[in-house]
């Protein structure tokens, strides 16, 4: 099961904790390095959650800075957190570094809009759908297509149990018709989606390609929202040109949680949506 504290995600959040004490406090990252006694490499790889951090380091820097005590405590508690193995760790091979920091805020968001105009959203997809999609994209080896998807069903407990994940998806009509993995693959994954949505805290809306053109045109993303921190949003390229997951654009996430706000007032609702599905299977017999 997803453990919602994330050692890579706590990391990424203690190092934009650090630099905001000390851009705050007036201090240059040389300074901080003269006060651990370390290089400012060092406390820039802390900043960017890419060392692996000593609760005596987080300590003294918050000490330099002038934290407050309740600040202090909190921030060194998750560094010792941070020292764990992360729950996706049996999947390391196909987790690229900053899809990592995604899938550990995964486990900690509240709410989860994704926009998706090409294929079914990875949270709804059928193991069956996962690795046929991933087999056509070539982006991991041969032997890892099933492993991809395993990845993914695991992210759908997320759906699930005593803290679900509320879940808001726009799905162009273009993907659901998209017959990926073949018709039998095709109608499971249409069935699936009539599935998710019948669960209280997965919202799946349509948007019909006679819409023309809308606000998501620039392609996937998906913002996650938190109880104690800003949102992040994650736009996804190939691996060869990579991807980016931001936590400290607030530019960023206003832009996205706008688009996504639009995209929901022109897609059809959610009880459309499910007719529309059914429509689509009746219509493959």
């Amino acid at each position: 099961m997803i453990d919602s504290v994330d050692p890579v995600a706590l990391r990424k959040r203690v190092g934009a904790e650090l630099r905001r004490h000390r851009v705050g406090a007036g201090r240059t990252a040389s300074e901080a390095a003269d006060e651990l006694g370390c290089s400012r490499g060092k406390i820039s790889q802390m900043e960017a959650g890419l060392y692996r951090l000593q609760h005596r380091d987080v300590r003294d820097l918050l000490l330099f800075y002038g934290a407050v005590q309740a600040d202090m405590d909190a921030l060194v508690e998750n560094v010792r957190t941070s020292g764990k193995p992360s729950w996706w760790a049996p999947y390391a091979e196909v987790v690229e570094d900053r899809f990592a920091f995604f899938l550990g805020s995964e486990g900690d968001a509240i709410r989860e809009f994704v926009y998706e105009h090409s294929v079914v959203p990875e949270l709804l997809q059928t193991p069956e759908y996962a690795t046929a999609l991933t087999r056509a994209q070539n982006r991991v080896a041969g032997d890892k297509h099933d492993l991809v998807a395993e990845l993914r069903m695991v992210r759908q407990q997320r759906l699930h149990g005593r803290r679900p994940l509320a879940l808001d998806v726009v799905v162009e009509e273009a993907a659901l018709r998209r017959p990926i993995g073949g018709p039998e693959v095709h109608r499971a994954q249409l069935e699936r989606l009539v599935e998710f949505s019948g669960l209280t805290n997965v919202s799946i809306q349509i948007l019909p390609t006679a819409v023309g053109a809308h606000a998501g045109m620039d392609g996937k993303f998906v913002v996650l929202e938190f109880e104690r921190y800003s949102p992040g949003v994650y736009l996804e390229a190939h691996p060869a040109v990579g991807t980016r997951y931001d936590v400290d654009d607030a530019t960023l996430s206003a832009t996205h949680l706008d688009i996504a706000a639009a995209l929901q007032k022109q897609a059809l609702s959610q009880r459309q949506s499910v007719a529309f599905v059914r429509d689509l299977l009746g219509e493959l017999g």
